[in-house]
């Protein structure tokens, strides 16, 4: 296998968690605990690991909040953060597309409120590059309809292309969920650019970004070997502390 690396990461974080009760009143999602660090500290922390060395931080909703965290931290960390207002809150893919002007290379997306619980993502990045992959995104069985309906569905073939991918489903086609953890080619913004906006949300779904992909045969999704979570209420981030625990007890 050739020895690529991602370098940068961008993690979408401008949204406010108001699904989360009285919590989400007082503090942004991603900045919820986890163990002893902030929901957006494991992922940037988990980035480091696998060597990216800069990220770009989407913010809007209490962006004070999150900032003055990571300047008290910084010498603690392994990447360098870059932050970029988000003025809108139009679309994950939209907040994609504001890292247009600084990134020139493949980067990983690892949405602020989506907790992957891994030792290590190295078969995502196996992927992409064996492949010459436009996107590849993380994906886990899902038995829950639920948390199906509240995120996405995708059908893969037996070489992992995704052959279809659907957001919110009312009846999902497969149980395999695709996660908020992907890794683009640089090439992604062009095709963001080319995403018709959502009739439901009017916004510019990531989803619908990589289903045009998908079309092109450009996509594929990855198995995480490990859990991921995506927290839309109390009991998904009671979850992630059980998982996390699981993980380092292993």
């Amino acid at each position: 296998m050739q020895n690529k690396k991602i370098r940068i990461g961008v993690i979408p974080a401008a949204g406010a968690g108001k699904r989360m009760g009285y919590l989400g009143q007082v503090l942004l999602k991603t900045m919820f605990p986890l163990e002893d660090k902030p929901i957006i500290r494991h992922i940037v922390d988990k980035m480091g690991e696998v060597g990216i060395k800069e990220v770009y931080i989407i913010v809007h909703y209490q962006k004070e909040k999150i900032m003055e965290y990571f300047k008290e931290v910084e010498k603690d960390l392994v990447p360098k953060i870059h932050f970029i207002y988000q003025s809108e809150l139009n679309g994950i893919a939209n907040a994609i597309l504001l890292t247009e002007k600084h990134i020139k290379e493949p980067f990983l997306v690892s949405l602020g409120d989506d907790v992957t619980i891994t030792k290590s993502l190295s078969n995502l990045v196996d992927m992409f590059y064996s492949n010459n992959a436009l996107v590849v995104e993380g994906v886990v069985k899902e038995d829950k309809k639920e948390v199906m309906q509240r995120t996405n569905c995708l059908e893969l073939s037996n070489e992992g292309k995704i052959l279809r991918i659907i957001e919110k489903p009312k009846e999902p086609i497969t149980n395999l969920r695709g996660c908020g953890l992907y890794i683009f080619h640089q090439d992604i913004f062009n095709y963001i650019k080319k995403t018709p906006t959502s009739k439901i949300r009017n916004e510019v779904e990531i989803t619908d970004t990589i289903d045009l992909a998908a079309k092109e045969g450009k996509a594929y999704g990855a198995m995480i070997n490990g859990t991921n979570i995506n927290i839309n209420t109390m009991d998904d981030l009671l979850e992630a502390w059980v998982k996390l625990k699981q993980l380092r007890e292993n």
